[in-house]
């Protein structure tokens, strides 16, 4: 099977394999009649000729007998490829399939009977069960939405019930559901446990960032105490989204291997995340969107290696103290981010959405900062931020989000470069709209050189004026510079190393009047040891 795509094994194909086997076993070794491929074909051997033969004396050396194509297929027609192989490896291929076209295997033969119940991928969608997809609103047809609900459950309960439950890497389950099916979601929870499976993922939801809570319905409790007290749990990595999580006064050993935890529109308290990671001793990365109950999150970690809050609504405060944190990434409103020990973050997100909030306040000094990434929602001077400071004396990449068009305080984008004389990679999103180019008379920072700048990358570009001038500035004072490239396409960042990209239908006048700007006005001014490219 070595060099095949990986989606080129289906359930058709089996199918077809297993009754070409079973043909050929029937027939034995009897060889297929077919019709006669030529006219020739219909001439017993002895009577054929041509007029060759008449020239030739009879002493002449025969002609070499054809080959036919049943001679030719003979040797391998009672072959059976596919089903030959080892149980492994075909568990391995029916791995690549949707749980239901692997469970259709089973009326292939005997070989396939149980092979799908040992798939160490369970991924429970609708798509995957053969399902309508509902669609964005579901929610408004209480009715259907039952319906469909009763009929994932009944199909995910016919298939854990059959599976064996061994060897299982990744169960994943992703569907709307609540409160009201909790009996059966905690059936799967306890599946989940007893399979020693390293991954979950229960998602209550209809698909990312598409969170929608019925009125008048609690979201469904995560049972916690299925992981306490117990031996045989291997969990690696969890990600729950839309539930609830409660306080268990038991030791909860079955995440002494977590090292991904994920906590996705869960309605969970400061004390319940603090008390979770308090027994996941292997925890590298702890991941809070939407939790809108938290308050004051402390982290107190030693293997802490990565942490995301995303859009938590009610968050006042963040205090940290992991010695082997290296990423730490915030998007929201303006917090209170105390750093109590994080010696070694190297790269740092801030994503502020109000209005005059400015990122770089919730920065603090560190020595191993290499990355920078801020996203501004409002034209802001930040000079006076960065006078005496030494933050990012270290850094090499800065990555820029600008919401709004920021005119003459296009400025402070220098200001910040110039505070990072180290800095090779500067990238700047910008999220304009069609403007016409006019006269800016902008004050540039003095003795001003950036003098390791190599790459720039503008995204989002719609002409603006101001980064226009911006791009004339850093074209004369980076010496260094080897690539520039506009891209007029916009994306939004989404959390959790997530983007969304704008629709090309609406975004497709603005891109190539952006692609005019550039190639117009800016490509003349560009030197020649500068790679310029346009998306």
């Amino acid at each position: 099977m070595r060099g095949l795509p990986c989606g080129w094994l289906n359930t058709k194909h089996l199918i077809l394999a297993a009754a070409a086997a079973d043909g050929a076993a029937a027939m034995g070794s009897t060889a297929s009649t077919l019709p006669p491929a030529t006219a020739d074909d219909c001439i017993p051997p002895k009577k054929r000729g041509n007029w060759h033969d008449a020239q030739q004396p009879e002493s002449s050396i025969p002609p070499k007998k054809r080959r036919t194509w049943q001679d030719v297929q003979q040797p391998v027609q009672n072959l059976d490829w596919i089903s030959a192989m080892p149980d492994d490896v075909l568990i391995k291929i029916l791995s690549l399939m949707t749980i239901r076209e692997a469970a259709t295997t089973d009326c292939l033969s005997s070989k396939w009977r149980h092979l799908w119940e040992n798939v160490p991928y369970l991924r429970l969608t609708a798509s995957a069960l053969g399902m309508q997809v509902l669609a964005p609103n579901y929610h408004d047809n209480l009715d259907f939405w039952n319906s469909e609900a009763t009929k994932f459950v009944h199909k995910v309960n016919e298939l854990l019930l059959h599976h064996s439950g061994n060897g299982v890497q990744k169960f994943k389950v992703r569907f709307p559901l609540t409160s009201a099916h909790a009996s059966d979601l905690d059936r799967w929870v306890a599946f989940a446990a007893a399979s020693g499976a390293k991954s979950f993922e229960l998602s209550l939801c209809h698909r990312h960032n598409d969170m929608v809570t019925v009125q008048h319905v609690e979201p469904y409790n995560f049972p916690l105490n299925y992981f306490a007290d117990v031996g045989h749990c291997n969990l690696h990595q969890l990600w729950l989204s839309n539930c609830s999580l409660e306080m268990v006064n038991s030791n909860l050993n079955g995440f002494s291997y977590l090292d991904c935890l994920v906590l996705d529109s869960v309605s969970v308290v400061d004390a319940v995340v603090l008390n979770i990671m308090s027994n996941c001793c292997a925890l590298n990365m702890l991941g809070l969107r939407k939790c809108h109950q938290l308050i004051n999150v402390r982290v107190y970690h030693a293997q802490l290696l990565r942490m995301d809050v995303y859009d938590c609504k009610s968050l006042i405060s963040i205090n940290i103290h992991a010695e082997k944190l290296k990423y730490f990434s915030y998007m929201g409103h303006k917090v209170d981010v105390e750093y109590e020990y994080a010696p070694v973050i190297q790269r740092l997100h801030a994503h502020f959405i109000k209005k005059n909030e400015c990122p770089l306040e919730c920065i603090g000094a560190f020595p191993e900062l290499r990355t920078l990434i801020l996203q501004f929602p409002s034209r802001l001077q930040v000079r006076r931020v960065l006078q005496n400071s030494k933050k990012f004396s270290g850094l090499k990449e800065i990555v820029l989000y600008i919401l709004t068009s920021w005119e003459k305080s296009i400025h402070s984008v220098v200001y910040l470069l110039k505070a990072a004389p180290l800095v090779e990679t500067f990238s700047l999103e910008a999220y304009g709209t069609l403007n016409p180019l006019n006269k800016l008379k902008i004050k540039w920072p003095k003795e001003c050189t950036l003098g390791m700048l190599h790459t720039i990358r503008i995204g989002g570009f719609s002409g603006e004026p101001e980064l226009m001038l911006l791009l004339f500035f850093l074209l004369k004072r980076s010496p260094l510079l080897k690539n520039l490239l506009i891209d007029p396409h916009q994306r939004h960042y989404q959390g959790f190393d997530r983007w969304k990209a704008a629709k090309p239908a609406d975004d497709a006048t603005r891109c190539f009047y952006a692609r005019g700007v550039a190639w117009t006005h800016l490509a003349p001014k560009i030197p020649s040891t500068v790679k310029f490219r346009v998306m």
